[in-house]
Protein backbone atom coordinates (compact mmCIF):
# COMPACT_ATOMS: atom_id res chain seq x y z
CA UNK A 1 0.00 0.00 0.00
CA UNK A 2 2.79 2.41 0.85
CA UNK A 3 4.37 1.90 -2.57
CA UNK A 4 1.07 2.46 -4.34
CA UNK A 5 0.34 5.56 -2.29
CA UNK A 6 3.81 7.00 -2.92
CA UNK A 7 3.50 6.47 -6.69
CA UNK A 8 0.03 8.05 -6.62
CA UNK A 9 1.29 11.05 -4.63
CA UNK A 10 4.31 11.48 -6.90
CA UNK A 11 2.17 11.43 -10.02
CA UNK A 12 -0.31 13.85 -8.43
CA UNK A 13 2.51 16.28 -7.66
CA UNK A 14 3.86 15.96 -11.21
CA UNK A 15 0.42 16.62 -12.70
CA UNK A 16 0.01 19.71 -10.53
CA UNK A 17 3.43 21.01 -11.59
CA UNK A 18 2.68 20.38 -15.27
CA UNK A 19 -0.68 22.13 -14.92
CA UNK A 20 1.00 25.19 -13.39
CA UNK A 21 3.59 25.18 -16.19
CA UNK A 22 0.80 24.80 -18.77
CA UNK A 23 -1.09 27.76 -17.39
CA UNK A 24 2.10 29.85 -17.31
CA UNK A 25 2.89 29.00 -20.92
CA UNK A 26 -0.62 29.91 -22.03
CA UNK A 27 -0.31 33.25 -20.23
CA UNK A 28 3.15 33.88 -21.71
CA UNK A 29 2.10 33.02 -25.28
CA UNK A 30 -0.98 35.19 -24.96
CA UNK A 31 1.13 38.14 -23.77
CA UNK A 32 3.68 37.60 -26.56
CA UNK A 33 0.96 37.48 -29.21
CA UNK A 34 -0.70 40.56 -27.76
CA UNK A 35 2.57 42.47 -27.94
CA UNK A 36 3.38 41.02 -31.40
CA UNK A 37 6.82 40.00 -30.15
CA UNK A 38 6.97 36.78 -32.13
CA UNK A 39 7.67 36.26 -35.79
CA UNK A 40 6.12 32.87 -36.72
CA UNK A 41 8.79 32.38 -39.41
CA UNK A 42 11.58 32.66 -36.84
CA UNK A 43 12.37 29.07 -35.85
CA UNK A 44 14.52 29.68 -32.77
CA UNK A 45 12.33 32.27 -31.08
CA UNK A 46 11.30 31.88 -27.47
CA UNK A 47 7.67 32.13 -28.55
CA UNK A 48 7.96 29.04 -30.74
CA UNK A 49 9.76 27.13 -27.97
CA UNK A 50 6.91 28.02 -25.63
CA UNK A 51 4.43 26.71 -28.20
CA UNK A 52 6.44 23.51 -28.62
CA UNK A 53 6.50 22.96 -24.86
CA UNK A 54 2.77 23.62 -24.79
CA UNK A 55 2.28 20.86 -27.40
CA UNK A 56 4.38 18.51 -25.26
CA UNK A 57 2.35 19.25 -22.15
CA UNK A 58 -0.99 18.93 -23.92
CA UNK A 59 0.10 15.54 -25.25
CA UNK A 60 1.63 14.31 -22.00
CA UNK A 61 -0.99 15.40 -19.48
CA UNK A 62 -3.89 13.22 -20.76
CA UNK A 63 -1.60 10.18 -20.61
CA UNK A 64 -0.58 11.04 -17.06
CA UNK A 65 -4.24 11.51 -16.10
CA UNK A 66 -4.99 7.97 -17.36
CA UNK A 67 -2.10 6.63 -15.27
CA UNK A 68 -3.36 8.64 -12.29
CA UNK A 69 -6.80 7.03 -12.64
CA UNK A 70 -5.24 3.54 -12.94
CA UNK A 71 -3.25 4.13 -9.76
CA UNK A 72 -6.38 5.32 -7.97
CA UNK A 73 -8.22 2.16 -9.09
CA UNK A 74 -5.32 -0.03 -7.91
CA UNK A 75 -5.33 1.64 -4.49
CA UNK A 76 -9.09 1.25 -4.21
CA UNK A 77 -8.83 -2.45 -5.13
CA UNK A 78 -6.04 -2.96 -2.59
CA UNK A 79 -8.08 -1.29 0.16
CA UNK A 80 -11.15 -3.39 -0.66
CA UNK A 81 -9.09 -6.60 -0.75
CA UNK A 82 -7.54 -5.82 2.65
CA UNK A 83 -11.01 -5.22 4.07
CA UNK A 84 -12.32 -8.48 2.62
CA UNK A 85 -9.35 -10.47 3.89
CA UNK A 86 -9.71 -9.03 7.40
CA UNK A 87 -13.46 -9.72 7.30
CA UNK A 88 -12.76 -13.35 6.30
CA UNK A 89 -10.53 -13.67 9.40
CA UNK A 90 -13.46 -12.55 11.55
CA UNK A 91 -15.69 -15.06 9.80
CA UNK A 92 -13.18 -17.84 10.53
CA UNK A 93 -13.04 -16.75 14.17
CA UNK A 94 -16.84 -16.68 14.35
CA UNK A 95 -16.96 -20.19 12.86
CA UNK A 96 -14.52 -21.48 15.49
CA UNK A 97 -16.65 -20.04 18.27
CA UNK A 98 -20.13 -20.82 16.91
CA UNK A 99 -19.53 -24.03 14.92
CA UNK A 100 -22.29 -22.98 12.53
CA UNK A 101 -21.83 -24.97 9.31
CA UNK A 102 -22.75 -22.13 6.92
CA UNK A 103 -19.98 -19.81 8.21
CA UNK A 104 -17.14 -21.96 6.86
CA UNK A 105 -18.11 -21.70 3.17
CA UNK A 106 -18.95 -18.01 3.65
CA UNK A 107 -15.46 -17.38 5.06
CA UNK A 108 -13.88 -19.31 2.19
CA UNK A 109 -15.93 -17.34 -0.33
CA UNK A 110 -14.93 -14.01 1.28
CA UNK A 111 -11.29 -15.08 1.31
CA UNK A 112 -11.40 -16.01 -2.38
CA UNK A 113 -13.13 -12.78 -3.36
CA UNK A 114 -10.53 -10.82 -1.38
CA UNK A 115 -7.72 -12.68 -3.18
CA UNK A 116 -9.39 -12.04 -6.55
CA UNK A 117 -9.72 -8.32 -5.82
CA UNK A 118 -6.05 -8.26 -4.78
CA UNK A 119 -5.13 -9.96 -8.06
CA UNK A 120 -7.08 -7.22 -9.84
CA UNK A 121 -5.02 -4.63 -7.95
CA UNK A 122 -1.81 -6.31 -9.11
CA UNK A 123 -3.00 -6.43 -12.72
CA UNK A 124 -4.02 -2.75 -12.71
CA UNK A 125 -0.66 -1.82 -11.21
CA UNK A 126 1.15 -3.86 -13.86
CA UNK A 127 -0.74 -2.11 -16.68
CA UNK A 128 -0.01 1.30 -15.16
CA UNK A 129 3.66 0.44 -14.68
CA UNK A 130 3.96 -0.88 -18.24
CA UNK A 131 2.66 2.42 -19.65
CA UNK A 132 4.69 4.65 -17.32
CA UNK A 133 7.72 5.19 -19.63
CA UNK A 134 5.48 6.57 -22.41
CA UNK A 135 5.31 10.15 -21.10
CA UNK A 136 8.99 10.63 -20.42
CA UNK A 137 9.96 8.93 -23.68
CA UNK A 138 7.68 11.27 -25.64
CA UNK A 139 8.99 14.35 -23.87
CA UNK A 140 12.66 13.50 -24.40
CA UNK A 141 12.22 12.43 -28.05
CA UNK A 142 10.21 15.56 -28.83
CA UNK A 143 12.87 17.73 -27.21
CA UNK A 144 15.60 16.01 -29.22
CA UNK A 145 13.66 16.55 -32.46
CA UNK A 146 13.53 20.29 -31.75
CA UNK A 147 17.32 20.54 -31.74
CA UNK A 148 17.61 19.20 -35.31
Amino acid sequence: MNGLLQRYDSLSARLRALHIEHMGLLRSIQQEQGANQCDPRETGSLCNLNKERLVELESEMPHLLKRHRLQWNAILAAEISIGLLVFSMFEIGFHVISHMPWVEPAALFTLLVGALVFLTCIMITAVEFATSPKAITFEVKHGLELSH
